[in-house]
């Protein structure tokens, strides 16, 4: 008798024609599985099994960003169960975002300090990639873009702790964001941060970052 296949849980639209290399197929998986989630693919959970057959990656790059979701609090995982997507509460997302001015509020100065030595093109091109997403229509990419902004502006910034920190907050505000159907070009937002940085002027870029994160908390609890 032949065994009959568990089904996947969707169609994956960006299953692998074949394995990559393991370093850059970890990252890339990491993208495709988080702006899955994004748009609500996994409503039956999640499980390596699955995701192997869905995305024709390895065990050890599918363990890889389970790893990395659970620890973004992305996913619930629990012992002998398939891992589920997250639903953070408003009082999640309230602290999350009061967490997040802190932080990015502290990162702009430290990366304003080290301009001379940093090029802020990186920034640029994810911005020019968010705003292509956005015109096309591709709403989880330019969420997914839009967050790595953040967590790129603290790697620059050269604090390793606050990075870290970002990294925890940045995916869950996504997770929130994927939620309501209205979204603002928030690309501009982060046009106007570079702007300023680029400028060397710490001042206005907190203003400009303290600004779209006042919209994002209206957005979310209005």
């Amino acid at each position: 008798m032949n065994s009959v296949a568990t089904p996947l849980p969707f169609t994956a639209r960006h299953a692998f024609a074949q394995p990559l290399g393991p370093a850059c197929c970890a990252e890339t998986l990491y993208a495709q599985v988080f702006e899955d989630i994004l748009e609500r693919q996994f409503a039956d959970g999640l499980s390596e099994d699955a995701l192997i057959r869905a995305y024709g990656a390895g065990r050890s790059q599918v363990r890889r960003v389970m790893t990395r979701l659970a620890r973004q609090q992305v996913i619930v995982t629990r012992p002998n169960q398939r891992a589920r997507v997250a639903e953070p509460d408003a009082e999640q997302i309230r602290q999350t975002l009061q967490a997040r001015r802190l932080a990015e509020t502290s990162v702009i100065p430290l990366a304003c300090a080290r301009a001379a030595g940093l090029t802020f093109e990186p920034l640029r091109a994810l911005v020019a990639r968010e705003r292509q997403s956005t015109e096309g229509g591709r709403r989880s990419t330019a969420t997914r873009l839009g967050g790595e902004f953040h967590l790129e502006l603290a790697r620059m910034a050269g604090n390793a702790p606050l990075a870290n920190f970002l990294g925890a907050l940045v995916p869950l505000t996504g997770l929130a964001l994927a939620q309501h159907s209205t979204r603002l070009e928030d690309w501009r937002a982060r046009e106007a941060i570079v702007n300023a940085l680029e400028n060397g002027n710490a001042r206005a870029a907190i203003e400009r970052m303290s600004d779209y994160l006042d919209r994002l908390a209206v957005m979310l609890f209005c």
